[in-house]
């Protein structure tokens, strides 16, 4: 019984990953009703469910089963791999899905329109974060490509680093998983 919890949980963490990136692309790119491939390595993907998936069977089978999960919501969900590195591909219904359902949320929107601004601060774009919670960890990073990693001290409201760079060209930034960022530095 415990391990059916567990295994929901990982479900709903996979979930609302993809969920989280589908819409990160629609609001930097535009909504668009087509599918979209988005890659896990298997020890980010085990990290992220929080279960052991020491190998690619394991993984592919764990990625099967969330499939059916979130058919009805997703749609029919492709599947594959290279390796370690699987590819969860969400068709233009699981899109559209995602963008109704994220349409009115306004965190990332705002992001980009401070971020298109050529005068663009850590100042500004701390105040679009401090918009949805003013527990919000700002560190400066020396010797990285970035100068800024930004990100929430509650991890149910936002789970992401997102790490910004200043420049000529003006302020970008990646947005990274706790452990992926946490593999780069």
């Amino acid at each position: 019984m415990e391990s059916d919890m567990i295994r929901e949980e990982a479900y709903q963490l996979l979930e609302k990953n993809v969920i989280d990136t589908i819409h990160e692309w629609q609001v930097k790119l535009g909504y668009t009703e087509e599918m979209i491939r988005i890659y896990y390595n298997r020890d980010s993907l085990e990290h992220l469910v929080k279960l052991s998936l020491p190998t690619v069977v394991e993984a592919k089978e764990f990625l099967i089963d969330w499939r059916e999960t979130v058919k009805d919501r997703l749609g029919k969900v492709h599947l594959s791999n290279k390796e370690e590195r699987f590819c969860i591909g969400v068709p233009a219904d699981g899109t559209k899905y995602v963008y109704e359902k994220k349409k009115e949320s306004t965190f990332l929107t705002d992001l980009m329109k401070v971020l298109k601004e050529p005068s663009c601060t850590i100042e500004q774009i701390l105040g679009v974060f401090k918009k949805q919670s003013p527990n919000v960890v700002c560190e400066k990073v020396t010797g990285e490509e970035f100068d800024y990693v930004i990100y929430y001290e509650d991890y149910a409201l936002d789970s992401f680093r997102y790490c910004f760079s200043f420049g000529q060209m003006g302020a970008f930034y990646h947005r990274f998983s706790e452990y992926d960022y946490q593999t780069i530095r």
